[in-house]
């Protein structure tokens, strides 16, 4: 008869042991490949989001000056491209008594922002160094220009059906009141617009509410932004530089001439990242300033800065 063999039990739980190692290593490999994945599409989807609403405002703030009077564009320009005041509107429209407080192209204290802005120092003699931090509030850009052809739309969506109107749009940073989350978690970069009869003769209110046109809360362009910052290339007897509108607002004599917007945003992902390697301090270069996250926001999310230049085509030359 012939004898029967087979696993002794040591054998036997070798190979279960070895098994069990097999699949934990395989099933680590998954789980990390599913993270890498839904990190990347984190980042792709976060990438198509700011490209998309970057040049959805940029194709807008290029017509901004179009069919002004001047081709010279500074906050005393009347009619300018860019609003920094009630003076570079018309002067028969009767404005919100908050409009060069609260509508204008500015740098507004009111618009918190969930990041910071970083600063070094060193002292000569000791050679210590101190790291300071200031919150870091999102700008405010109002632009107006007169379209040439009907048949557009403005920021809002609103149909362009007249030539003899100037169009008002403003970009500014609200609660998005769909969005899920806390407050912070739930900003986003909107827009709203105006528009008033080119050939006004008599007094006219810009808007008959408060809230409405310009003065409204918009429609929402870019969902989950933490920073929005605009600079401006200029131009005086000193040459071409770029300042951020808090510097323009505050430029001690004359103001120069604008040639170009230059748009900066930081924005952030969709969905919660569980990577360790997504740091709940992230630090941005943003207009050579270091940005970085509030300590009060502390959750982990994918974000990235982008940047844009907008040439003011209607701003170049001297028409008068």
């Amino acid at each position: 008869m012939k004898k029967q063999t087979g696993f002794t039990l040591v054998e036997l739980m070798i190979s279960i042991v070895l098994g069990l190692i097999i699949v934990a290593a395989a099933l680590l490999l998954f789980l990390n490949g599913q993270r890498n994945v839904a990190m990347q599409k984190n980042t792709t989807d976060l990438q198509d989001d700011q490209n998309f609403g970057l040049a959805y405002i940029a194709k807008n703030i290029r017509k901004a000056n179009l069919n002004s009077p001047s081709a010279s564009l500074s906050n005393t320009s009347n009619l300018s491209g860019i609003v920094f005041s009630s003076a570079n509107m018309s002067d028969k429209l009767v404005l919100n008594t908050n409009f060069n407080a609260n509508f204008v192209t500015a740098n507004i204290a009111a618009n918190a922002s969930n990041m910071r802005i970083k600063t070094t120092t060193t002292d000569a003699s000791t050679s210590v160094t101190t790291t300071n931090f200031a919150d870091a509030t999102n700008d405010q850009l109002v632009i107006q220009y007169r379209p040439t052809d009907v048949g557009g739309y403005d920021c809002e969506g609103k149909l362009i059906d007249r030539t003899d109107v100037y169009i008002l749009e403003r970009y500014f940073v609200r609660t998005d009141t769909n969005g899920s989350g806390t407050n912070a978690e739930r900003s986003a970069l909107a827009c709203a617009s105006s528009r008033y009869s080119a050939g006004l003769t008599v007094a006219t209110n810009l808007e008959t509410s408060n809230t409405a046109g310009l003065y409204g809360s918009g429609e929402i362009i870019m969902k989950r932004v933490d920073l929005f910052r605009v600079r401006f290339l200029v131009q005086n007897s000193s040459g071409k530089r770029y300042i951020t509108v808090a510097d323009y607002n505050t430029f001690p004599t004359t103001k120069p001439r604008i040639l170009a917007v230059q748009l900066g945003v930081i924005a952030r992902a969709q969905d919660k990242s569980v990577e360790r390697a997504v740091s709940t301090t992230q630090e941005f270069s943003l207009f050579g300033q270091t940005i970085t996250q509030k300590t009060d926001f502390p959750n982990r999310y994918v974000r990235t800065p982008i940047m844009q230049t907008v040439a003011l085509r209607n701003a170049l030359g001297g028409r008068s």
